[in-house]
C-alpha cells in the first residue's frame, strides 16, 4: 500500500523487537521496514537507505536511563528526519529532549500501554502529530521555556478541577489559538520551535478535555483563561 507509513523499530531486546515487529506488521496503514538493536552504525546506515517516516524506540535494555542513546538517535534523525515514538519509563529524562528536537512528529508512551495504543501513536506521530501518554505526571506534560523573560504573567486565580490548571505558557498559547492562529504562527510569535508549539497545544486540549481547538478556546474562555 503506497499510503502506508514506513516504520523502523529500535529495541535492545530481541524478544521486544520481534513482538513490536509482529504487532506493527499486522496493523493497517503501517509498513515495518526492519528492526535494529540500537542507535549505532547499523541504524546510521539504514535510515538514509530506508527513509522511514517513523522510528519506534523501546528503551528497555539500554544503558542507564537511555538518555545517551536517545541523544545519539536524535542526532541521526536530525540528518534523516523521521517521527520518533518512545516506549519508555524515564519520561523526566526523555521528554525534554523530544520537545526540543526538530522532529516531524513524536510520541511518548509508558511501557505498560497495550498494542492498539502503540499502533495509534505510531500512526499519529508519522502524520506529524504529538502523542503523549495520559498516564504521564502533569508536570512533565507541561514544560515551560527555560528563559523566564519569555513567560507571561501568571494565570488569574479561579476555581479549577485539581490537576488541570494551565501553565502561564499554555495560557499564552491558548490566547493565540483564540485568535485563530495556526501552530507555525504561534511558534513564531513565542519564539519557540514548531514542535514545542504542537506540544503545548496537545496539552491544552488534554487538560481542558477538548476534542478540537475551537472547543479548547471556548472552554478556556469559560474558565477565565482568555477573553473572546
Amino acid at each position: 500500500m503506497t499510503d502506508c507509513a514506513r516504520v523502523l523499530i529500535v529495541a535492545g531486546y530481541p524478544s521486544v523487537r520481534a513482538g513490536l515487529h509482529a504487532l506493527l506488521s499486522d496493523a493497517d496503514g503501517l509498513t515495518v521496514l526492519g528492526a535494529v538493536e540500537g542507535a549505532g552504525e547499523t541504524l546510521a546506515r539504514l535510515l538514509p537507505e530506508l527513509s522511514p517516516q517513523a522510528v519506534l524506540l523501546d528503551t528497555a535494555g539500554w544503558d542507564r536511563s537511555g538518555s545517551e542513546s536517545l541523544n545519539d538517535l536524535l542526532e541521526l534523525l536530525a540528518i534523516n528526519p523521521a517521527a520518533l515514538i518512545i516506549l519508555g519509563d524515564t519520561p523526566e529524562n526523555d521528554l525534554p529532549l523530544l520537545a526540543e528536537a526538530d522532529l516531524p512528529g513524536y510520541g511518548y508512551l509508558l511501557r505498560q500501554v497495550d498494542g492498539p495504543q502503540i499502533v495509534a501513536a505510531v500512526r499519529a506521530a508519522a502524520a506529524g502529530l504529538t502523542v503523549l501518554d495520559r498516564g504521564l505526571p502533569l508536570p512533565l506534560l507541561s514544560p515551560v521555556e527555560d528563559d523566564p523573560e519569555n513567560l507571561p504573567a501568571a494565570a488569574p486565580t479561579q476555581e479549577e478541577i485539581p490537576g488541570e490548571t494551565l501553565t502561564p505558557r499554555e495560557i499564552e498559547v491558548l490566547e493565540l489559538m483564540a485568535q485563530g492562529l495556526p501552530n507555525k504562527i504561534i511558534a513564531a510569535r513565542l519564539k519557540i520551535s514548531l514542535h514545542t508549539a504542537k506540544f503545548h497545544v496537545a496539552q491544552i486540549l488534554g487538560k481542558l478535555n477538548a476534542a478540537s481547538r475551537t472547543e479548547a478556546v471556548t472552554t478556556g474562555a469559560r474558565r477565565g483563561y482568555v477573553t473572546l
